[in-house]
């Protein structure tokens, strides 16, 4: 098995949309051979284009226009972007639509953001609990002080 069968897919998915430049193709090229991890890759850069509609200047910003729980878990997400005649429809697994809410969190205060995009805790323990999966498959279960309060701060940022 090769060491990039080790990687959680989940704690990569987290990862590539919080931070994506953390895992560069160039980098961990062997990583990137694999089929799963090209399409986690590609689910990502979605993902972050969803991030981006929503983080966008008010006039430019997606508005929800609905979303459904699935009965197998996830949501169906639709919005859409007025000034831009956008209309999307996402189908979105738990984790995707939590790792989404945990990036648009992120965002300062003052931004308005419809409910159904704002982060609940589950969300927050499910983007946490694969992150913190990443971390042991690479050896970074002991980081000092300093580095795990840094790693703590890029993702609660004004929490010290």
């Amino acid at each position: 098995m090769s060491p990039a069968a080790d990687v959680d897919r989940d704690a990569l998915l987290c990862a590539l949309v919080l931070a994506p430049g953390t895992f560069a193709r160039n980098r961990f090229f062997a990583l990137f051979t694999e089929m799963w991890a090209r399409r986690t890759r590609s689910r990502a850069a979605q993902l972050r284009t969803i991030v981006r509609h929503f983080s966008a200047q008010q006039k430019l910003r997606a508005v929800v226009r609905d979303m459904v729980s699935r009965d197998e878990g996830g949501v169906v997400l639709r919005y859409g972007v007025s000034h831009l005649a956008l209309e999307r429809t996402a189908m979105l697994e738990s984790l995707e639509i939590a790792v989404i809410r945990f990036a648009l969190s992120r965002r300062p205060a003052s931004d308005e953001i419809h409910e159904a995009m704002r982060l609940t805790e589950d969300d927050r323990w499910l983007v946490e609990g694969a992150l913190a999966k990443l971390g042991r498959r690479l050896g970074l279960d002991d980081l000092g002080t300093a580095a795990s309060e840094t790693f703590r701060s890029t993702l609660n940022p004004g929490e010290t």
